[in-house]
């Protein structure tokens, strides 16, 4: 019988953490830049082409730092909750652990090292044996290192354990043994990895038990293999945590990976002890799934279940369903077509998603099986029906054959969701490890958009749905904030990481233990103390008298500011509509109109709450279609566009200034990390965190980047070569004396100069299809980098003058609270979007390096508030303006200045990382406060005689000869 689960002396704790800042001028959360995610930053496309030789490494790279090694004893009782033990606990037959023992001592006899699959052959023999006795009797282990699944997925992992009805092998007939099978990523529930007796090969060092993650190149390949193996069952299952066994010749590992990180045990000899790893397979036979490590309110769809045939039912395109261009016409009521309304009468499955919402209850319940009634509760509403063909296709896509469909309860009234495969997901292990879905809501009987996601677990920090009750409060569509309008959201079913809190516990042991022996120092001593290295608990020893006392006063939700683990609640969020991406525009005047929405949002969020989003990227602004309110004089409606700011998670609200005070409130960073696409972030906040918190230029600026990135792409321009210019501008970096990763050249050259070139000479410049030069567009931009160029003027000013102060702090930007007064908007063309009208402010462009203008400090304070950057966008496209003197020229209705995406597909951003990857390795010189691998303090840089900000170096990516075709994007945080 399995342990009680509740007792043993680290108990863990259900409320948020509180984490304590370490001294200094730090006023946000560090970065760690060089995390990568496999899918498109705009979290629309599709995912990059699995890539081993690029994705291990990095993957690895992300992860380092995040390793707790502890003995089998500790992790049995500690983690597993197993009192006093597993051996006593299982009580397994002798003639088992007899057998074992003599099978593993002729295969290991006389010093032997034989090869992996004849380890993995023997010990699979043992562990399924039918005579003799079995540590197994629900579950079989599957030899599955010959081949990779079928759906796919490149991994090809050595064995696993898998429920009886769920073995992806058959027996032979003949012999009786089982074939070598093809792992099965959605069902595998326990995953084993053999290598033969060698260091070289133990991904872990016993010896470094601060520091367990070995270094040497064989023994982290085999580090990233195994984590890997974790992320593909993480991406295709729905877990709170994930079990493994790392057999190394003789010699075991047990394994526990979550989102903050690994839990591993010292290496175990079973060829001389076989007890202990059989008592723990025996154990994990006999718990429940939620035990194992199978979240609860996730449950798998069985094929040829109601519930499966109702989503390959809603798959199937309908007459109804509504083209998504802006412009498009529909019928402003939905009328069904005389086939359909007759179909909605029938009691057997209907091919219709719309006519299955006019099933009654009665006609579903004859299809109805015992544990399936939910798919009865349905509340229908008076909204139309009709969805645009674009949604209900993408939701076909993620039926992909071969790939799990769960139902998903989402929030405090469980309500409950389907889902296939995720639209997007991240491809780090550690972190809040989001996928994105198409759903359909079984309640409403409509797609909606589905988040799975890990969320910081502070104190302080709210979770996306709060920040969105906020900003849209009743879930209704409000016209000027253009967010994600909420359905329903919720931390999952209490659902916390273990290993931060683990990981905090042991600090906090070592903590009271380095005070009990200073006590103990200052009292008279008989002899010298023990050996060891003063004031530190070895944490590889269990010390259960040290973790007894550490936990007198029970969990603890204070978390200590030198732990690195992260400490993250399970979350879901559920919202309405299911967006387009901006690489959908078919314009630049749309890309601009689109962008005005999202700023328009983020105004508001600021002004009316003091709300910064603080991840402004491509990928968090999208495109809503709907359906205007309007009617035309012939009975029909027409689709419009709106730019929607979304992914909320890392907003903060930002403390007002008291009037009486002239200093700006200082923030207090509430987690140890954050995270965010560091190459739209500012040139500033790059170069000066984590000592100046995000500012609304910041978020200004980050705008514009996004701007541009899209308007490269898709729009026509004087660069011969985007992939060069977009890995120049925005993947590039420079690194700097104190080994911190900081932002291109080219980025930085654009905002100090106001300017951005594509050679030496030639500024970047926008076209139409003529050849004629898009003067309203390059207006645009080369205004909005005026005001730039202007802020960080009066930055390098302020930092020139705090030096001549011999003041080590950088003045930090100006309040935000206060943005000069403009003109009122006057209506647009489009009455949707409001436009203002900026009077053009004369500055002197001296080269002296004095105090600025009052004209330049104008311009800089401006983009202290939103009002000058909305007017710049919205005073190019309007049609009535007064200035310039030209009148604007713009694509009009179903006119199009858009090209197929400039960036090839074979423009791989994973090769950026890779070099900065290989920029920060383990084996160091420095110490710096936030690594960028993702390590904690204690792992070490590479330094050298940096003296000055040196640019990467990067091989030029391969460009397809005559292709534009492909979308591709850089999501270097963590989503």
């Amino acid at each position: 019988m399995a342990g009680n689960a509740d007792s043993g002396p680290f108990l863990r704790s259900a409320e948020p953490f509180t984490y304590s800042a370490p001294a200094g001028p730090t006023q946000t959360s560090p970065h760690k830049l060089n995390k990568i995610s496999n899918s498109d930053a705009r979290k629309h496309g599709d995912k990059f082409k699995d890539n081993v030789a690029l994705d291990r490494p990095l993957l690895g790279a992300s992860s380092m730092g995040h390793t707790i090694l502890i003995d089998f004893e500790t992790f049995e009782n500690d983690i597993l909750r197993v009192h006093p033990g597993l051996i006593a606990d299982q009580a397994l037959p002798e003639e088992l652990v007899d057998h074992a023992r003599l099978v593993f001592d002729k295969l290991f006899s006389h010093g032997a090292s034989p090869l992996e699959i004849k380890i993995a052959e023997e010990f699979i023999k043992v562990i399924n044996a039918e005579t003799g006795g079995s540590p197994l009797s629900r579950h079989k282990a599957a030899f599955t290192g010959n081949h990779t699944s079928t759906d796919g997925t490149p991994s090809k992992v050595d064995a696993g354990l898998y429920s009886n009805e769920q073995l992806p092998v058959t027996v032979k007939p003949s012999t009786g043994k089982l074939t070598s099978g093809k792992p099965d990523w959605n069902n595998i529930r326990l995953f084993i990895e053999f290598k033969r007796k060698s260091t070289s090969l133990d991904p872990f060092d016993d010896y470094e038990p601060d520091d367990p993650e070995a270094s040497a190149q064989t023994r982290q390949a085999v580090r990233e293999q195994i984590i890997h193996y974790a992320l593909d069952i993480r991406n295709r299952q729905h877990r709170t945590c994930v079990y493994a066994l790392l057999i190394i010749g003789p010699e075991f590992r047990l394994m526990r990976f979550d989102q903050s990180g690994i839990i591993v045990t010292k290496k175990q000899n079973y060829a001389e002890d076989p007890r202990p790893l059989l008592s723990f397979l025996a154990w994990f036979d006999k718990v429940s799934p939620e035990q194992q490590g199978y979240d609860p309110t996730a449950t798998l769809l069985k094929e040829g279940s109601r519930a499966y045939k109702l989503m390959d039912e809603f798959a199937q395109g309908q007459a109804s369903d509504m083209e998504h261009a802006e412009g498009s016409e529909v019928p402003a009521t939905c009328t069904p077509s005389e086939p359909e309304a007759e179909a909605a009468t029938v009691v057997e499955p209907a091919r219709s998603p719309y006519n299955t919402r006019q099933k009654t209850k009665a006609a579903l319940a004859a299809l109805s099986n015992d544990d399936e009634s939910y798919l009865d509760e349905i509340e229908l509403d008076d909204e139309d029906p009709r969805v645009f063909k674009y949604v209900r296709e993408k939701f076909g896509e993620s039926l992909e054959e071969g790939w799990p469909r769960y139902r998903l309860e989402v929030g405090e009234e469980k309500r409950i969701f389907l889902v296939g495969k995720p639209i997007w997901t991240v491809s780090w292990l550690f972190g809040r490890g989001t996928r994105g879905y198409i759903a359909l809501d079984v309640k409403k009987r409509r797609f909606v958009f589905l988040k799975d996601c890990w969320r910081p677990f502070y104190v302080g920090i709210k979770s996306e749905g709060a920040y969105l009750e906020i900003l849209n409060p009743g879930g209704t569509k409000a016209t000027d904030v253009h967010v994600p309008t909420l359905i329903t959201h919720g931390d999952v079913a209490g659902q916390i990481t273990m290993t931060a809190q683990y990981a905090n516990y042991r600090a906090a042991q070592a903590k009271r233990q380095k005070k009990r022996r200073r006590q103990n120092d200052e009292r008279p001593q008989p002899s010298a103390s023990g050996g060891g290295k003063e004031g530190y608990m070895t944490p590889s020893v269990s010390a259960p008298a040290a973790m007894n006392v550490g936990n007198a006063d029970g969990p603890s939700s204070e978390n200590d500011s030198e732990a690195v683990y992260r400490h993250f609640t399970h979350y879901r969020i559920v919202t309405k509509d299911v967006c387009l991406p901006f690489t959908a525009i078919t314009s630049s005047k749309q890309l601009v109109e689109l962008l005005i929405d999202c700023v328009t949002a983020h105004s508001l969020a600021y002004t009316d709450h003091r709300l910064l989003h603080r991840d402004v990227s491509a990928g968090n602004v999208i495109i809503r279609p709907s359906l205007s309110s309007k009617i035309t004089k012939d009975g029909k409606k027409k689709v419009i566009w709106e730019g929607v700011l979304t992914d909320w998670e890392l907003a903060k609200e930002i403390p007002v200034r008291d009037p009486s005070k002239s200093e700006t409130p200082k923030e207090v960073p509430r987690q140890p990390e954050r995270t965010g696409t560091w190459q739209f972030m500012s040139v500033a906040y790059v170069e000066n965190h984590p000592n100046w918190p995000v500012t609304v230029a910041d978020e200004l600026e980050s705008f514009f980047h996004v701007l541009l990135f899209y308007a490269v792409r898709l729009l026509r321009h004087n660069i011969s070569n985007v992939s060069t210019f977009v890995a120049d501008y925005f993947d590039k970096f420079t690194v700097s004396g104190d080994v911190k990763r900081r932002c291109s050249i080219a980025k930085k050259m654009a905002m100090n100069e106001g300017i951005i070139k594509v050679s030496r000479w030639i500024p970047l410049q926008f076209e139409f299809a003529n050849g004629n030069v898009h003067r309203d567009l390059n207006r645009m931009i080369g205004n909005l980098l005026k005001y730039f160029k202007a802020r960080y003027q009066i930055l390098a000013w302020e930092f020139r003058k705090s030096q001549r102060k011999c003041d080590s702090a950088v003045s930090g930007p100006s309040d935000a609270s206060a943005p000069l007064a403009l003109p009122q908007p006057s209506l647009d063309t489009d009455d949707r979007r409001q436009i203002v009208v900026l009077e053009e402010i004369e500055l002197d462009e001296s080269e002296d390096e004095g105090e600025p203008s009052d004209q330049i400090k104008t311009r800089a304070e401006l983009l202290d508030g939103h009002s000058a950057f909305l007017a710049i966008l919205g005073n190019a496209i309007n049609l009535k303006r007064s200035t310039p003197k030209w009148a604007p020229v713009w694509p009009v209705g179903p006119e199009t200045d858009v090209v197929k995406d400039r960036l090839p597909d074979v423009y791989d951003p994973r090769i950026h990382a890779s070099m900065a990857n290989k920029m920060y390795t383990p084996s160091a010189g420095g110490t710096a406060t936030a690594d960028p691998n993702g390590a904690p303090a204690r792992k070490k840089h590479r330094t050298g005689d940096v003296s000055e900000p040196t640019q990467v170096s990067i091989p030029r990516q391969p460009t397809r000869a005559g292709t534009v075709s492909g979308s591709l994007g850089m999501s270097l945080g963590d989503s």
